[in-house]
């Protein structure tokens, strides 16, 4: 027995020395090498809203780099405790963990156990793969040693820090504690640091989102770590009692889920579209973004972009489905634009229901604007001498367009029609012949070119129709037009980002000032805000909203051909938008599913949300503008003999009516002796007499 003793002692020698020499050797050919690899960490980049709040990441591997000196102290000597306890005394290889496991591993014909101390941990994650070969445990130490000998003890722990991981996407302590806890590292506790600690040694056994089970697992390494920390003088017995009997709140999964879906369309679009534009001078690979650890500054507000996701997840706004006329069940979609006019910056913008089940961003498909594509055609028929006193017929017409064989004959909706009307009131009506009229009046290319210079990208093809919503376009360029109207005339092209940095705040691009420029008279600009007040107003064809509505608003509804699409355009002195509602497949909502029904509900719940609590403002009248009595039957002066109670209305100087109503001979205003009441109901003549041939019922309420 003495004699097998004094063999194993001089074989454990023997291994000694020649360990000694193999880290010798190791020590010397460390000495003979070059650089160290490159570090391949890849890093998360962040997005931020106008204020400053995180509102998404995007990564390879879900990491962000940190201070060791950010951190409180406690947070590295949880893991020097549990992991490496002689961490400042090793030159990077722990000798006693070496043997320990270099027995184990020899007792086992494979390596089974590492013995790793925190440099080797991060050579591995610096540079190697995870297999258990001898190969790679050689690698491992010598990249271990070139560690040492590059970097600081305090270098390689904050590097340490940075790289391990945490499981659920998570590298590094920061993106651990944003992870489970829903806060930065640098405000962890004691408790949540050693949980936090215990963690990397095994994800899939001590994450406490991987069931019941897992979560006693991890309070059991938790205390593990502690009891560590109390051994190496680290915290005191008192500290580890005090941080075990601390309640542990943790994110949820859930949660985690939705802050990553969270304006998951705006990301997108930014990705997509924006980015890389911004970042041409300074590098054309797209997978910076998501391993660059840039810090990426948007327009978009966080509180206005929840108002929006949560009106999208109410069925009160937004049905799921709804059942057309042919009894089909119609799955419904929508998308919001929301910016402000004045610089155009893009507050919140949703592209669909939900993007993980459809990433197709519906803000930027085209779709038929219907009715709301009027404001074109008004906007160019102000600009050519048109008054919102002018008068139209709304009754039928008819037009041959040329290479057809069937005559072009808009109707209104729902095939009545409104008789005579101006301007102002054909805007709130909605009148479909009237917007064609003055069409045709114009010349279709007088719609076109207004559509283009207020921000309409889109092919807008000349034709009569397209005041009606002939040509698709998209939510977003309906609201940077609408905004133009917003905004007195000025035209702000839409933005989205501010600002990018990169990793260590070098910044790579940086917005100028808004580029301004009038593209419409500031008072034809007032004139049709004015005149849209009239949409929500009684008698309007979205009067069923007023109601609903919590400050003074301009808007357009838009229903297509069919009920395909519903869209409203609308906005407040601060903020424009534009909602369109329908189906992927273009079937049918249905008869009555018009812009206020459907999108209606969608603009209202969003912009009563997303301004609640703000001051209550009426827009601006710029100078230029007067005011006087007119006939609201002939849209000419007042006549004090006429019998219709006048009504004041705005005009452009020079524009106004030069002749009054002509009581009695005005054929809206009947002379008195032949007035023919009827319940409520009373005639107007063109001609003498009760029974003259072109008698119109008109209802007087």
């Amino acid at each position: 027995m003495r004699q097998f003793t004094r063999y194993f002692l001089i074989c454990l020698v023997v291994l000694f020395l020649l360990l000694l020499g193999a880290v010798g050797l190791l020590a010397a050919t460390v000495a003979g090498m070059g650089d160290l690899p490159p570090e391949e960490t890849p890093l998360t980049s962040t997005f931020y809203d106008r204020n400053g709040n995180v509102i998404s990441t995007r990564f390879e591997q879900n990491r962000f780099v940190i201070r060791l000196e950010d951190l409180p102290a406690y947070v590295p000597r949880a893991f020097i405790a549990i992991e490496d306890h002689r961490f400042y005394d090793h030159f990077g290889l722990d000798i006693q963990a070496l043997l320990r496991a270099l027995f184990r591993n020899l007792q086992e014909g494979r390596v089974v156990e590492g013995g790793s101390t925190i440099t080797q941990q991060l050579a591995r994650n610096l540079f190697l793969t995870h297999e258990r070969t001898w190969k790679r445990k050689l690698q491992e130490a010598l990249l271990t040693l070139q560690l040492e000998r590059k970097y600081s003890k305090n270098e390689i722990l904050e590097k340490y820090l940075n790289t391990i991981y945490f499981g659920h996407s998570a590298y590094g302590i920061e993106a651990a504690a944003r992870t489970y806890f829903n806060k930065p590292a640098a405000e962890l506790t004691l408790a949540e640091a050693a949980l936090l600690a215990g963690i990397p040694r095994g994800p899939a056994y001590y994450s406490p989102y991987l069931g019941e089970q897992a979560g006693e697992a991890a309070k059991r390494r938790q205390e593990a770590v502690l009891s560590r920390m109390v051994e190496e003088g680290f915290i005191s017995a008192q500290d580890k009692e005090t941080a075990l009997k601390q309640e542990l709140v943790y994110s949820g999964r859930e949660a985690l889920q939705a802050s990553r879906q969270f304006a998951a369309y705006f990301i997108d679009y930014l990705i997509n579209h924006e980015i890389m534009d911004k970042l041409s001078g300074y590098t054309d690979d797209p997978l910076v973004i998501y391993r660059g650890g840039l810090h990426i500054y948007t327009t978009l507000d966080k509180k206005m972009q929840q108002v929006a996701e949560e009106v999208f997840a109410d069925p009160a706004a937004l049905p799921e489905t709804i059942i057309n006329d042919e009894g089909e069940e119609v799955p419904l979609q929508a998308a919001l634009v929301a910016l402000d006019p004045e610089d155009g910056s893009v507050l919140a913008l949703v592209g669909g229901r939900d993007f993980s089940k459809s990433q197709v961003n519906r803000a930027i498909t085209r779709r038929s604007p219907g009715s709301s594509f009027k404001l074109f055609t008004y906007a160019a028929a102000l600009e050519n001498g048109y008054t919102a006193a002018t008068v139209r017929d709304s009754a039928p017409v008819s037009y041959h367009i040329p290479g057809t064989d069937e005559p072009y004959e808009p109707s209104e909706y729902g095939e009545r029609f409104f008789g005579k009307l101006r301007l102002r009131e054909a805007i709130a009506r909605s009148s479909n012949v009237i917007a064609v009229k003055i069409n045709d009046e114009l010349g279709p290319e007088k719609t076109q070119e207004m559509a283009r210079r207020l921000g309409i990208e889109s092919e807008v093809e000349p034709v009569l129709a397209n005041p009606l919503g002939t040509a698709v376009v998209t939510p977003l360029e309906m609201a940077a037009a609408y905004a133009v109207f917003a905004n007195q005339g000025i035209k702000v092209e839409p933005r989205f980002i501010t600002k990018i940095t990169d990793a260590n705040g070098r910044v790579l691009y940086e917005a100028g000032p808004p580029q301004r420029r009038e593209v419409l008279d500031p008072r034809i600009a007032y004139l049709l805000t004015d005149m849209m007040k009239g949409v929500t107003a009684p008698g309007g064809t979205a009067s069923s909203l007023g109601p609903l509505l919590e400050r003074i608003i301009a808007a357009k509804t838009g229903t297509s051909q069919n009920h395909r699409d519903s869209f409203m355009v609308g906005y407040t002195p601060e903020l424009v938008t534009a909602v369109w509602v329908g189906n992927d497949d273009n079937k049918s909502l249905g008869w009555g599913q018009t812009g206020a029904v459907r999108a209606g509900q969608v603009w209202v719940r969003f912009v009563n949300g997303a301004l609640r609590g703000e001051p209550v403002t009426d827009f601006t009248r710029p100078p230029g503008l007067s005011e006087i009595l007119i006939c609201p039957e002939t849209g000419l002066l007042h006549n004090p003999r006429c019998s219709h109670e006048p009504v004041r209305e705005l005009f452009i100087p020079g524009t106004e009516p030069a002749v009054r109503c002509s009581w009695p001979e005005c054929p809206y205003c009947p002379p008195e002796p032949e007035w023919n009441w009827n319940e409520g109901w009373w005639y107007n003549r063109p001609g003498d007499g009760v029974n003259t041939p072109g008698w119109r019922l008109r209802n007087r309420q």
